[in-house]
């Protein structure tokens, strides 16, 4: 992915996308979710950034540049399960902010 002055770096998107949820979350989360994430977040939670998959197609209405977004998957991360808070897609243009979120349900 080229880096430029107009894009934020993975790192700088998938912090931006972590302020996001943590901002919406008790919007969009139960208070049990929102509980038990914040009691493990320290030890087992995790902010996962990769290339958007093809499935965002069914949620947005435009073609997604794999260069211009970033897909970032927050949740817990344990030995016998993992738990997905939210999907989400982020623009990386620093002039064209964007984000959709899929919470989980």
């Amino acid at each position: 992915m080229t880096e430029s002055a107009h894009l934020w770096t993975v790192e700088e998107a998938t912090d931006n996308a972590y302020e996001v949820f943590l901002e919406l979350a008790p919007d969009n989360l139960s208070e049990q979710d929102i509980i038990y994430f914040n009691m493990h977040r320290e030890a087992a939670g995790f902010a996962e950034d990769n290339v958007p998959d093809d499935s965002w197609s069914e949620f947005v209405e435009f073609e997604i540049e794999p260069e211009l977004y970033l897909q970032v998957i927050i949740g817990l991360e344990f030995d016998d399960q993992d738990i997905e808070y939210a999907r989400m897609l982020i623009s990386l243009e620093k002039d064209a902010p964007f984000c959709h979120i899929i919470w989980k349900a």
